[in-house]
Parts: C-alpha cells; structure tokens; sequence
C-alpha cells in the first residue's frame, strides 16, 4: 500500500503546476533554515553580543506573527499568486539588502533588525496565501495527498536549509549564506509566477477592519492554534 501511495505521489509532481509548486516550496524553505543560523553568526561576528543577536532574530518573528491575520485577509481580497510572488520578492530584496551589508562590512544592528522585520512582514503575506494557493492548482480529490507533499518539501528543506546554512557561514561566511537565501527567494517567485491556477473565488466585502476582529476571536478561541503559532513564532 505505502508502494501505491508513492507512486501516486510521484504522479502528482508530475502535474506541471504542483510539480513548480513543489520546488518552490522546497526551495523558499532550504534558504528561510539557512538566514536564523546566517543571521546569527553575522551579528555575533559584528557586535559579540547575544542581545543584538536576539534582537534581530526575533525582529522577524514578530512581524510575521503579528501581520499573519492582515496577511489571511489580503489572501481572501486579492490574488493570491500575486500576493505570494510579492512576499517572496520582498523577501528577496531585503535578504539581499542584509548579504550586502554584511559583506561589504556596512551593517549595524538596527538596519540588520529592520531588514529582518521586512523579510518577516513577508511571510506574514506568503503562508496564507500559499495555503489558499493549493486549492487552486489541483483538483479536489488530490488536495490532501499534494498538501502531504508540500509539508514534506517544506519539512526536508528545513533540516538541509539549517544544516547547509552551517557550512556556509563557515566556509564561505554569513554574507554570502544570506545572498544565498536571496536567489532562493528570487528562484520560488519565478516559480509562482509561472502556475495556472483556477480562477479565484472572491470573499463578499465587508471591510478589513471586521475581517481583522472575525479572525482574531477564530484564532484565540483555538487553544492548540495559538499554541503552535507561538511556538513556531519561538522557534523561526
């Protein structure tokens, strides 16, 4: 049976816009392990502290959390292809932005923390996005084997991306690492901007403000939710 069942999911990779979906998220993941370890080194080699080294971490940790529900309200009012080609764009410059500095030797905590809360301010507009991205592109009944896949992307590219993020730090050092996580962004918005999804079906109009509210008492009134959420906000 698990013979079947991998067969069939090598079937679905082949469908072109899953299979560019795949390697999108594969790739986006790999260079996001890489920039905490990246990052980390970079500031401690800069400054030696482990303050300013938490601080530019968690800079874009906190954005992400606190811009996900306006990023899930974007996600239902706008295009979502667009929307995630826009984050990893943003995602590209600004992690572009870091690698730059870090290697010409220009960089300061404070721009490296506000960079960081960009590159964060686009996973908030990616991850909803890409949620409501997958509906779009396979058909009903192979919805959840192609979510499997794609959590296995993202899964697999966390533990390489954080690995091969040590080797290059040092190797070749955090500025090239963090160039490195650029282009990844740069590669998973090409990616997505080649997919054919359906057409999207769009929300009735209410105003943001109350989409805001409505999700907030959804996420707080789920305990686990909120849980894994802060737990993965923590971590990343």
């Amino acid at each position: 049976m698990s013979g079947k069942r991998s067969r069939d999911g090598l079937d679905l990779l082949r469908e072109r816009d899953l299979g560019r979906l795949f390697v999108a998220r594969f790739v986006a993941a790999f260079g996001s392990a890489m920039a905490p370890v990246a990052m980390a080194f970079g500031v401690l080699e800069l400054t030696g502290s482990a303050t300013a080294m938490g601080i530019v971490i968690a800079s874009q940790s906190a954005a992400s959390a606190l811009l996900q529900l306006v990023g899930g309200a974007l996600a239902d009012r706008i295009s979502r292809q667009r929307m995630m080609v826009t984050a990893d764009a943003l995602g590209m410059v600004s992690q572009g932005l870091i690698a730059f500095l870090l290697i010409t030797g220009q960089a300061n905590v404070p721009v490296l923390a506000a960079l960081m809360a960009v590159t964060g301010v686009a996973f908030a507009l990616h991850y909803p996005a890409a949620m409501g991205l997958v509906p779009l592109v396979v058909d009903g009944e192979k919805l959840q084997p192609a979510n499997a896949l794609l959590s296995l992307a993202r899964t697999g590219a966390f533990g390489l991306g954080a690995a091969s993020g040590g080797v290059l730090v040092a190797t070749v050092g955090a500025g090239w690492a963090m160039a490195i996580n650029s282009i990844t962004f740069g590669v998973a918005a090409l990616l997505v901007s080649t997919l054919r999804p359906r057409a999207q079906l769009r929300s009735e109009p209410t105003s943001m403000l109350r989409d805001l509210r409505d999700g907030w008492r959804e996420f707080t009134s789920h305990r686990w939710l909120w849980t894994v959420v802060l737990q993965f906000t923590v971590m990343f």
